[in-house]
């Protein structure tokens, strides 16, 4: 047998080794390539291949970008329009595409590979785009761009003695069948701009003329007699032209339904039934010696939550009769509340004033007839009844207000500026004298007071108040956890304060002592307050006397 020459080796064997190298080398080239794009493969046009997955992303990333900013071209027979991708709500898929281009040579045999990997080296390879669309996206965008008017549907208005309509139009669109489909394909094909084509369509409205007459006839019919309202024992009719010109109607599910003008209703109701119940707090007084709540009461005002929903049942079902219910109101102080406040017996101590002996409460006395009588039995008449909630400031000069002969007071005499005077509401400072005694010997802390700037017989020495408009001012707060309610008289010759609580605090005089101030006599009065609890604190009060016949310290 013959052995094959050099050459025939030659021959065969040079074609095998190129076949076995040009493996060798793919092979090496393909495990390098791991993770890695394959050659020559582009993205949108974008040279990617070799690009590790990082470096790949970042590509991916800005290809998404700029189909946000794309222009796509709406193109209809009439006109077109531009729209950008990102407001039709086009996006890149960045996970599918990103996956597309590093997996160029999926699908590929191996014995194909060697011969794919070679051709790389000539040709480039375009690696597919992957999109998704938001449907809802695209047709508010397509709506906003080409300017859609929505059909105008009838509506029912009062024309004259009856109701009729006015008639509904067409409305016109951009057709969106197979608009999803042409811009996914031409985006995906890479085309610039993307171009779709579609048509304008006519939109007729949900309801026709004909149904909408058909309700206003009806509604016209049911009308006709008015409208007779109910609210328990009251009554009362509304014109036929006054309730129809509540009417109006909407479009919902397809069909057309009357409306009402709710505030016009209830206004009309209103002024048809004026008669309401204002809220009534409740009080506290006293009868026969005695505490006692006065019930609070709720008020009735017009109209109930659901008044329209009446009427307009009552109108579409042709009955001209309707009943409706007032809606309540609660009063600010329940008779609760003053319950809660526990006012039952007089506070304070026992103490004694011109002879006389004050049992939880003050008097003064005073000449009777003369014009500064009147003043304080009509302030005192004012306050009686006031209560001071827990935590509030007693108030003289909030309470009564000015002094003016409208309220009922008359000139007497007064002091002004250490100057005595004539003045409308003179001698009230007699009444703030024993309301200041009250709250003192009851062990309530003063807000603002002054004394008078001259002593008086009629009122004890450093332990009293005087009165100006708008100040000085007498306060004095209910730190307690009670009620305290403001109990007045008066005789001829007296007036009487007491305050009604739970016994609470009380104090008494403990102490006084007077020094020299230029012209003037100071005073300084020790109270010594006896808590419930047991203990005892100690406060002062004050008062400044001018020498007699100096206008000034």
């Amino acid at each position: 047998m013959r052995r094959p020459s050099p050459r025939t080796w030659f021959a065969v064997g040079t074609p095998v080794l190129l076949i076995v190298l040009l493996v060798a080398v793919w092979g090496v080239d393909d495990a390098a390539a791991n993770q890695r794009v394959p050659r020559n493969v582009t993205l949108a046009g974008r040279d990617v291949g070799k690009l590790p997955a990082d470096q790949l992303a970042v590509v991916v990333r800005d290809i998404a970008t700029h189909y946000k900013t794309t222009t796509v071209e709406i193109r209809t027979t009439e006109r077109t329009f531009e729209v950008s991708g990102g407001d039709l709500g086009l996006a890149l898929d960045e996970e599918a595409t990103t996956r597309s281009a590093l997996n160029m040579n999926e699908g590929i045999s191996w014995w194909s590979r060697p011969g794919t990997w070679l051709g790389s080296f000539l040709d480039q390879r375009p690696a597919p785009l992957h999109f998704t669309l938001d449907s809802r996206a695209m047709e508010a965008a397509l709506a906003s761009a080409a300017g859609d008017a929505a059909a105008t549907e009838p509506r029912l208005v009062t024309a004259g003695n009856s109701i009729t309509i006015i008639s509904g139009s067409p409305g016109t669109r951009i057709s969106s069948k197979g608009v999803a489909e042409q811009i996914l394909e031409r985006a995906e094909s890479g085309e610039e701009p993307i171009v779709v084509n579609t048509e304008v369509e006519t939109t007729k409205p949900a309801v026709s003329d004909d149904e909408a007459k058909a309700l206003a006839a009806q509604l016209t019919a049911s009308t006709n007699p008015g409208l007779t309202v109910r609210s328990g024992d009251q009554i009362a009719t509304i014109a036929p032209e006054t309730v129809r010109s509540w009417i109006g109607s909407r479009v919902a599910g397809g069909r057309i339904e009357p409306t009402v003008d709710t505030a016009a209703a209830v206004e009309a109701v209103k002024a048809a039934l004026p008669v309401t119940a204002d809220p009534a707090d409740a009080r506290i007084t006293l009868e026969n010696g005695a505490p006692r709540v006065i019930p609070s009461s709720e008020g009735k005002i017009c109209c109930a939550a659901d008044t329209d929903d009446r009427i307009l049942a009552t109108i579409i079902s042709g009955v001209p009769e309707v009943e409706i219910d007032m809606e309540s109101i609660q009063p600010d102080f329940t008779t609760a509340d003053a319950e809660a406040l526990k006012v039952v017996e007089p506070v304070g101590t026992t103490t004694e004033w011109k002879g006389q002996p004050q049992v939880k409460s003050f008097t003064t006395y005073f000449e009777a007839g003369q014009p500064r009588v009147t003043n304080i039995h009509r302030i005192a008449d004012l306050v009686r009844g006031t209560l001071v909630k827990p935590g509030e400031t007693f108030s003289m000069n909030a309470v009564v207000g000015q002094r003016t002969r409208e309220k009922g007071f008359v000139e007497a005499g007064a002091i002004a500026n250490g100057v005595h005077v004539e003045e409308v509401g003179g001698g009230v400072s007699q009444f703030a004298t024993t309301m200041f005694n009250a709250a003192f010997f009851a062990g309530l802390p003063f807000g603002e007071y002054q004394a008078h700037s001259e002593h008086f017989s009629r009122y004890p020495f450093g332990r009293e108040a005087t009165m100006g408009w708008q100040h000085p001012d007498l306060q004095w707060k209910n730190d307690t956890p009670y009620g305290i309610l403001i109990w007045t008289s008066h005789t001829a010759t007296s007036v009487t304060v007491q305050f009604w609580s739970t016994q609470y605090a009380w104090g008494e005089q403990t102490g006084q002592s007077t020094g020299r101030s230029g012209n003037c006599t100071t005073v300084t009065t020790q109270r010594t307050i006896h808590h419930p609890d047991g203990s005892t604190s100690t406060d002062t009060v004050g008062a400044r006397y001018r020498d007699r016949g100096a206008t000034r310290c």
